[in-house]
Parts: C-alpha cells; structure tokens; sequence
C-alpha cells in the first residue's frame, strides 16, 4: 500500500488567477509533486509537504497537511460514498483520506466462519473495496470501525486494522 502525503494551500481570494500559477511553478521547482487536485498537492513525503509549507510562507499561503492512501488500480470504490472519503484526480487517479477512512482487512476466523456473508455485509459500508491475492480489503470511515469488527465477529471472522 502506497501512504503519501498532502499540502491543501488555502489561497487569498482576493489575488489574480497568475498568483496561483507562479506559487504552483515555484513548488514545483522544491519538490516532485505526484499529483494535484486543484488546491491539493500530493507529494510522497513528509519532508516534502514540509518543503512546500516552507516555501509558501513567504507568499502568506495557510496550509493544511494530510496522508493519503493512493489506490491502486485494483481497488473499486463505491461511487455514492467514495467522494465523502476521497479525491479523484484529473489525471484519473484515485486518493483515500487517511485521517476520514481507515482501511481494514476481513479474513476467515476459522473453519465454520462465513466470510462470504460477512465480507457482503461490510462491503455495504465501504468506500473501496479490493479483492487481490487471496486478501479481502475494506475503507470504511473511521468511526465505523466497531461495527465492521461486530460485524466479523458475529460471521465468526476477523476485521483486522490496517491503516
């Protein structure tokens, strides 16, 4: 699984649409920026995110910082929920906020356990889910972490935590 980071500028309103571009041109020549989503920059370390937040002082730019999830292409979201959780980027890729949804692993907890009912259950909760290699992965908000846990339990399998 691929974790990186975010910048979110929060630009003044009052400057002209060339203030954004010079600040992006700007970043651009700190850091390697991965992807963008408007005011969202995604970067693949913390060193980096700082490296923007550093640079943007001095244009008086506030700035937010967030890890992410990049979603491989296996990963299928749930088109009514995937926007309240995530990001999809014009270049088409796909990012999970890490601080909104937690990714989980479903396993068989045993011989009699039903995964299959409880992976259709958990699954109506999900952002994205990924069925690769035998695991059975869930982005689930992360206040609904408990009820995916219940959930297992009671089809007698595991929900384990994973990020």
């Amino acid at each position: 699984m691929n974790v990186i980071h975010s910048v979110e500028l929060h630009l003044p309103g009052d400057k002209l649409p060339g203030y954004y571009a010079q600040i992006v041109k700007g970043i651009a020549n700190t850091v390697t920026l991965l992807d963008r989503d408007k005011t969202l920059l995604f970067v693949t370390s913390e060193a980096e995110a700082a490296e923007i937040e550093n640079f943007v002082q001095h244009y008086r730019v506030e700035t937010d910082r967030g890890i992410w999830l990049a979603l491989e292409e296996s990963w299928e979201v749930n088109e009514r929920k995937f926007e309240d959780y995530g990001v999809r980027t014009r270049s088409g890729s796909r990012y999970l906020d890490l601080h909104l949804a937690a990714v989980m692993e479903l396993s068989s907890g045993g011989g009699d356990s039903e995964l299959a009912q409880a992976r259709e259950q958990c699954e109506e909760h999900s952002a994205a889910k990924q069925h690769k290699e035998g695991r059975q992965l869930l982005a689930v908000d992360r206040e609904q972490i408990e009820l995916i846990e219940g959930i297992a339990r009671a089809y007698r399998c595991r929900a384990d935590l994973l990020l």
